[in-house]
């Protein structure tokens, strides 16, 4: 199997375990995983890779062959969902409703252009 259907394998994974949660700590983590996986997939398919979760933004921002001139909108949605979601579901305890739209929302950007871009 290659790379990028590992990738996408996992993100399906990921997006299940999401989808069966009805906690928002577990949905948030599993939305963050899907993401980290769908985008290493748009890399694959580039023949890139970037191994670790904390180089996605600056890598999408300096390999722009991964998603084009939808990487800074892919790079931001992920950092929120990785600095700001993270911390406030997963970590913390503060997170709002708003917080958890936020997220959900930066998830779908994130899955609706990684899918676009592996068609």
């Amino acid at each position: 199997m290659s790379s990028l259907e590992n990738h996408l394998q996992r993100a399906e994974e990921f997006l299940a375990q999401a989808n069966v949660s009805d906690l928002r700590a577990p949905k948030v983590e599993m939305w963050f995983l899907a993401a980290y996986h769908l985008i290493e997939a748009c890399a694959a398919k580039a023949r890139l890779h970037i191994m670790k979760h904390q180089k996605v933004a600056d890598e999408l921002r300096r390999n722009p062959t991964i998603l084009g001139e939808d990487s800074d909108r892919v790079a931001e949605a992920f950092r929120y969902l990785d600095h700001v979601a993270r911390s406030k579901f997963v970590y913390g305890a503060s997170g709002s409703e708003e917080d958890f739209q936020e997220a959900r929302s930066n998830f779908a950007l994130i899955e609706e252009i990684c899918r676009r871009h592996l068609r």
